[in-house]
């Protein structure tokens, strides 16, 4: 009768694990991955334009030049840019002394003004002018740079660059509206 106990046991346990052993038979699904890196594609467009530097880009900090129109000529630029601040955040470009770098605005004898500040809510506000006189415009004009929020993001999550206002200042002084076109920024 041991015996028989015994056999009858090892079929029971033989049939439980052919069954997959009381574990559901699937695996569980993987944990849901971070994003490490912030991956941008330039827009397509020969008017104002958000291009990724990519000598200064590295993966988790994407810097951005504003470039201008060629063929037109000014004496500066304001903006305010919106990004979700739950997934980036402005920082200070590489070698630069604040949130926006002046590029092409060189102040030459004329007094230069530049400002950048993050105003909260993802909100960066921008400008960059010469007090007179007037440079190409379809040139690297500033530069702005994002960096990912550590352990925020889940990977693949777009992230949205907006254009909320802004202005440009004419080589004869006429304040225009301005049109920036931005890319695609997805959270890698």
């Amino acid at each position: 009768m041991l015996r028989v106990k015994s056999t009858l046991g090892c079929l029971l346990l033989a049939l439980a694990v052919a069954c997959g052993g009381g574990g559901g038979g699937n695996p569980p699904p993987p944990p849901p991955t971070t994003a490490t890196a912030l991956a941008y594609t330039d827009p397509v467009s020969t008017g104002y334009r958000l291009l990724r530097n990519a000598t200064l880009s590295t993966p988790s900090r994407l810097v951005l030049d504003l470039v201008g129109p060629s063929g037109l000529n000014g004496q500066g630029l304001a903006f305010i840019l919106t990004a979700d601040p739950a997934k980036v955040s402005w920082v200070q470009p590489p070698s630069a002394t604040g949130l926006v770098q002046n590029l092409a605005f060189d102040p030459g004898g004329a007094s230069q003004v530049l400002t950048g500040a993050d105003k909260g809510g993802g909100a960066l506000h921008g400008a960059v002018f010469r007090k007179a006189g007037a440079v190409p415009l379809g040139q690297p004009l500033a530069r702005i740079s994002l960096t990912l929020k550590a352990n925020a993001v889940p990977a693949n999550t777009p992230v949205g660059i907006t254009l909320t206002e802004g202005n440009t200042l004419s080589d004869t002084g006429t304040v225009l509206p301005l049109t920036l076109a931005t890319g695609t920024l997805v959270a890698k």
